[in-house]
């Protein structure tokens, strides 16, 4: 089939007056008119109205071959992937629909409203498919056969795709795999002044040391510990900045005596430190405002230094991600904040929040805290800061006589490579190679540099309602397997051929793979419409990148990238930072499941116990010293076993060993 942009149309005509534009654009060679093509009726709810199969931007757009789309159509790519499969598509989605509203009034209606349901709801999609409401895509392989090789070349993908009645209902929403999600970045240039010169001006802040390091005694790594030469020099308990600076140089200098700078412990390829190391570089940081202040904004004055921060309140639990570099302690086995399962070396799920190491890190995230090296407001419900923004991107930040209004400044945050080289002061906030640490289970006594969060399958995909037969059957089917054979791949990654990118003149990544180039047309539209947000053009204006079941590439986030966000990704690459994937040479660096196909009886019993919510707040009330928190770490383990966390980790080890013996 020719693959050139042909049949770009109008879609679903919402004004009357256009449809002399929609006549006038030629049909694919070998379809059909409109009329004779068969229907498909798709309901993807995603809660957000611009993130559906309907354009919905309030702005028409026009393509280059004169193409206007306005609110109530389809957006241009489906309506190229609609003519390309010589179909034609109906979104029946409520605008704005939450995918869990949307599931639940269709099995209300026995699925007899779409052809199609998706949305973020991979676990309902087992549940339902299993009670015969969902077409089992294992009963079709013939007419699946790019995604049934993807499945082959991932079994440990189709083993988590499985529901207890061993059939497949789902096609998952696969984000870049092997990819980082987020990566340690920080103010290189605050560690090369305060490290490698002596441009430090008085201080008179102090803080009360409270953590007594991780890496000593039979752990130890090094001769001395940073922390214990740090806390042994505060006087009465009481660490100021002189005092702090100095032992951190001078342990520098000793233990690394090879290195050309100090500063090298920790940037670039060079950096090797340990959590400890990181911990008095941040108290180091704390006890030097006015000298931070001085080199940041040029001009006398203090304000908060913030040595560690998330961006809001709601990746409040990205803290928990610092236990890791105790001992490599695992906490998330997939990309999500409540995926708290790993599979340890002896293919056992386990739950990573009733594991002792986990209740000794919350010590050590507890001890921190107290010290003020992570922004007090961090998990704050009440406050709806983008604490990015404020401590990133105010540095020059003035009053109308000229001079600096900068309260707050951050040094280290942990976040996505494109959006946060983008949004800081250029050549200022750089990656850094993650800390340093032992791989609990590994026994190799071996230091990685290791992310335990990597893009994963997600929760998102889509599904056939088992009311679909005859050819919309076949075509859904079609459509399924086009975004796992590598052209609608590529559409769904890039767009329309020859409009939003390039499928002849390809893209070569560090990787050595290559891609469709995006075009000069996305990238000045998305300047135009979305703040020069290619991402965000190509989904809500185009119809790209929808988390429909696809496999995402790598390939268009990172021509989006900034020189610098660049720079941070082939860092991480070129350095061989480890992180969990899904083709993996030991369990212990598989991910887990993002969610797990749960029995109606199983279900019954999850619904009886109480696991979650209030161990969770009791965990950041600890960790704050809050009055009304528990008194040890000991008593959250008691408040679990108090819950029934046995009968709660029994259920979930059954439903994955089920996946395993499918």
């Amino acid at each position: 089939m020719n693959k050139k942009i042909l049949g770009l149309g109008l879609g679903v005509l919402a004004l009357v007056g256009l449809a002399s534009c929609r006549r006038n654009i030629p049909i694919e060679p070998g379809t059909t008119d409109d009329k004779n093509k068969t229907e498909l009726k798709i309901n993807f709810a995603t809660g957000n109205a611009l993130k559906t199969l309907t354009y919905n931007t309030g702005t028409p757009i026009t393509l280059p071959d004169g193409s206007i789309y306005t609110n109530g159509q389809i957006k241009p790519a489906w309506n190229y992937i609609a003519n390309h499969l010589d179909i034609t598509i109906k979104d029946v989605t409520v605008q704005g629909q939450t995918a869990a509203n949307m599931i639940q009034i269709a099995a209300a209606t026995n699925f007899e409203d779409a052809d199609i349901y998706g949305g973020n709801v991979a676990e309902t999609f087992m549940e339902y498919g299993a009670r015969g409401k969902l077409v089992n895509l294992l009963d079709y392989k013939d007419k699946l056969p790019d995604f049934m090789n993807y499945l082959e070349e991932y079994p440990l993908i189709k083993q988590q795709l499985t529901a207890y009645d061993g059939g497949i209902y789902n096609i998952p929403y696969v984000a870049e795999l092997d990819e980082f999600s987020k990566v340690f970045y920080g103010r290189n240039n605050w560690i090369e002044t305060l490290l490698d010169t002596d441009n430090v001006l008085p201080e008179t802040q102090t803080l009360n040391v409270s953590y007594n390091g991780y890496w000593k005694g039979s752990k130890a790594r090094t001769t001395t510990n940073i922390i214990e030469l740090q806390n042994q020099a505060a006087a009465g308990g009481v660490l100021t900045g002189a005092v702090a600076r100095q032992q951190l140089i001078s342990y520098i200098d000793a233990t690394y005596p090879d290195l050309e700078k100090r500063s090298d412990l920790y940037l670039d390829e060079t950096g090797f430190y340990d959590i400890d190391e990181l911990v008095a570089l941040w108290r180091v940081m704390k006890l030097h405002p006015n000298t931070l202040f001085k080199f940041t904004t040029g001009q006398s004055g203090t304000c908060e230094i913030i040595p560690f921060f998330f961006r809001t309140k709601n990746q409040r639990a990205e803290i928990f991600k610092l236990i890791n570099y105790f001992g490599g302690t695992r906490v998330y086995g997939t990309n999500t904040y409540t995926g708290l399962w790993f599979v340890d070396e002896n293919d056992t799920l386990q739950y990573s929040f009733y594991q002792d190491e986990v209740f000794e890190a919350f010590d050590y995230l507890k001890q921190i805290f107290s010290e003020g090296l992570i922004n007090p407001d961090f998990d704050d419900t009440n406050n709806s800061a983008d604490f990015r923004s404020i401590f990133y991107s105010s540095d020059l930040s003035v009053n109308s006589q000229g001079a600096s209004t900068v309260k707050q400044l951050g040094f280290m945050t942990f976040d996505f490579i494109p959006s946060t080289a983008a949004s800081s002061p250029t050549g200022v906030v750089k990656a850094m190679l993650p800390p340093v640490t032992t791989l609990e289970g590994m026994h190799d006594g071996k230091f990685y540099h290791y992310i335990e969060i990597p893009r994963t399958v997600m929760i998102d995909g889509w599904a056939i309602s088992k009311n679909t037969t005859g050819k919309a059957l076949d075509k859904s089917l079609e459509l399924l397997n086009f975004f796992f054979s590598d052209f609608g791949s590529n559409v769904q990654n890039f767009g329309i051929p020859g409009v939003m990118a390039d499928f002849e003149n390809l893209y070569t990544l560090p990787s050595g793979a290559k891609v469709p180039t995006l075009s000069e047309w996305i990238l000045e539209q998305s300047k135009i419409y979305t703040n020069g947000d290619v991402a965000t053009f190509g989904q809500q204006f185009m119809g790209i990148r929808m988390a429909v079941g696809y496999k995402a590439d790598i390939g268009f986030e990172y021509q989006n990238m900034t020189k610098e966000a660049q720079e941070g990704y082939n860092l991480y690459e070129k350095c061989g930072v480890l992180t969990l994937g899904y083709n993996k040479p030991s369990k212990l660096l598989e991910l887990s499941a993002p969610c797990y196909s749960l029995t109606k009886q199983e279900s019954a019993r999850l619904a009886t116990l109480s696991i979650g919510d209030d161990q969770i707040n009791m965990i950041y009330l600890y960790i704050h010293s809050d009055k009304n928190a528990v008194k040890t770490s000991a008593e959250i383990k008691k408040s679990y076993e108090k819950a029934n966390i046995d009968e709660y980790i029994e259920i979930y080890q059954a439903a994955y060993n089920r996946t395993k013996n499918k």
